[in-house]
């Protein structure tokens, strides 16, 4: 079996979902090979993309908020957007006839209408891993063989907007790293961090660009009874700046970007997460058993609020609006483990650390 994974690096969680799709085939004895699609763009077309994603993510989510959902109907900013991917993508027929694939596996929604001229020629199928729980439009594109999806909502949305794809939907979750669906020892990793039994740890991160107000809220958060650690990813002024701030503050630590054996430490031994909801993050957490304190001013505006609304509604994880709320949700949540470990208990009843083993599976029988 011959495997090309391909994702789109406007984040870690398409590229970590794509890597750890081709690592369990690999593990298999199968050939696979994971591809960033814009490292076979133009540079122009791939600095525009991840470049445009990252600056309006951090400077106006409201923007990227309203091009996520103009382009989930058939409207201009959907054909616009579809025309880009068609003539920027050709680059990936070289990369098809090098490999010459039986799977096409994307992670991401960007290479799709290019896939679906050249499968005419190279016969390869074509299969999708959607990456958030709600299947946006760009997703459906291409007519794919096989669509694999986080829960059974989202096959259900999915078979309303493309009632062709029923029967062809394989219930999964989204594929995190190994790492992630690891079983620590808790108590081992806290001591190793000189944490004490009764200690509260609160890791928060804002996704691997470091956007959103963290420094107001490191600001506001010194002084609290609990210990946290600061996650600024690839943002090294962020870093640089809460080292700075938080140079005698005892109780935080700052990290820049860890590699993903150490996050899915940190996740293991901390007590509650305050981040946005992202696919990969939202089911890393779930995987971990880790109460998820989404804060919505570090949110994307649009595929990550259904996300957000799905982890309050399975009971593993609260939204807090402002900073006034954030502190007191915190401290609510930090008196009480009680609280925690029913929180624990709903995300890991929701988990599912295999799915790229699933995932590969269902390739392997198709």
């Amino acid at each position: 079996m011959r495997l090309l994974v391909l994702s789109a690096s406007t984040g870690n969680g398409h590229v970590s979902a794509a890597n750890a799709i081709s690592e369990e085939a690999l593990s298999r004895g199968w050939k696979s090979e994971s591809v960033d699609v814009l490292d076979h763009t133009g540079r122009g077309f791939a600095g525009w993309y991840r470049g445009g994603y990252e600056q309006l993510v951090r400077k106006t989510p409201r923007t990227w908020g309203h091009l996520y959902k103009t382009s989930d109907r058939p409207l201009f900013n959907y054909w616009f957007q579809t025309g880009l991917d068609v003539s920027f993508c050709r680059r990936v027929r070289p990369l098809i006839k090098s490999l010459r694939p039986d799977w096409v596996v994307c992670t991401h929604s960007l290479p799709q209408p290019q896939l679906a001229l050249l499968r005419k020629e190279f016969g390869f199928r074509v299969a999708i891993v959607v990456t958030d729980l709600y299947p946006h439009r760009m997703w459906l594109r291409g007519n794919p063989d096989w669509f694999f999806v986080p829960q059974e909502w989202s096959r259900q949305v999915l078979e309303t907007r493309l009632p062709s794809a029923k029967g062809r939907i394989t219930v999964t979750g989204i594929p995190i790293n190994r790492v992630f669906a690891t079983h620590y020892d808790r108590e081992s990793l806290r001591r190793s961090a000189e944490l004490q039994p009764t200690d509260v740890q609160v890791l928060i991160t804002s996704g691997g660009i470091g956007g959103g107000p963290v420094l107001d809220l490191a600001q506001g958060l010194q002084g609290s009874s609990f210990r946290k650690i600061y996650i600024a990813g690839r943002n090294h002024r962020l870093e640089a700046n809460l080292r700075q701030m938080l140079a005698t503050d005892q109780s935080s630590v700052v990290k820049g970007h860890v590699a993903q054996a150490e996050m899915a430490e940190l996740m293991a031994m901390s007590d509650l997460l305050v981040a946005k909801p992202g696919g990969l993050t939202t089911f890393e957490a779930l995987a971990q058993g880790l109460p998820f304190v989404v804060y919505l001013p570090f949110l994307i505006p649009g595929q990550e609020e259904g996300n957000a609304e799905y982890l309050s509604q399975i009971g593993a994880g609260t939204i807090v609006k402002r900073f006034d709320q954030l502190h007191e949700e915190l401290q609510r949540l930090a008196d009480s483990r009680e609280l925690r470990v029913k929180m624990r208990d709903a995300g890991l009843s929701q988990a599912k650390p295999n799915a790229v083993v699933e995932i590969v599976d269902e390739l392997g029988r198709l």
